[in-house]
């Protein structure tokens, strides 16, 4: 995906992090690391992020050790385990350093992002005045590819003291800013989930045509 002039965001400055939770059994389990063209998947994830962003950080509740190849901060869901997706964003806000107040988050299992995703995401919540913006292609919405302002982790709190576990009902609390990203014809189509064994031999071949084009 083309990227503008600069895509890492220094005003203001952004983390990432890296949902590398859940169990992955439609995957045979150990999703982050299943490789796709020759690499685990969260090493796509990771290559995105740090595209786009200042800080870097992984979510998951597994051992820290597992990760350490990657040497990035492990982070844990809050306020504990079982409360999905959002509880990693939670967890991730709640680490977020000091001079940072914007958290991207980058599915493990969505190794195509547009390389100005973080760029667009906080222009779009900045311009409006919201704390919260995510993805759209197509006409489909994709919570977790998506900007949280650190304010949100109140309104998260709030939902899972309630039970409740909708990334997209905290965006919509939030009044979450819809931001689309078009592609062009010759443009590889962007925020494709890996579920299955089949979707990650489907994506394989993705990138595998990508690699030829660019060696053409």
């Amino acid at each position: 995906m083309p990227a503008k002039a600069n895509s890492i965001s220094n005003d203001p400055r952004v983390a990432g992090l890296i949902l590398a939770g859940g169990e992955g059994r439609r995957m045979g389990g150990n999703k982050p690391f299943r490789e796709l063209a020759g690499k685990p998947l969260i090493a796509h994830a990771i290559r995105a992020a740090a595209l786009q962003c200042n800080h870097l950080m992984i979510s998951s509740n597994q051992d820290a050790s597992l990760f350490g190849a990657f040497n990035l901060p492990v982070i844990p869901d809050k306020p504990e385990p079982g409360h999905g997706p959002l509880g990693g964003i939670l967890g991730g806000l709640s680490a977020l350093p000091d001079d940072i107040d914007w958290l991207v988050s980058f599915p493990v299992d969505c190794p195509i992002v547009p390389n100005d995703m973080a760029l667009q995401l906080i222009e779009a919540a900045t311009d409006t005045g919201k704390k919260a913006a995510f993805a759209s292609h197509a006409g489909r919405h994709h919570y977790l590819s998506a900007v949280w302002h650190r304010d949100t982790g109140e309104i998260i709190m709030r939902q899972l003291a309630a039970d409740d576990r909708r990334v997209g009902g905290a965006l919509l609390v939030a009044n979450a800013v819809v931001v689309d990203f078009p592609v062009g014809p010759s443009q590889s189509t962007p925020f494709i989930n890996i579920n299955t064994p089949t979707d990650l031999n489907a994506m394989d071949a993705v990138l595998a045509s990508l690699i030829n084009l660019s060696d053409r």
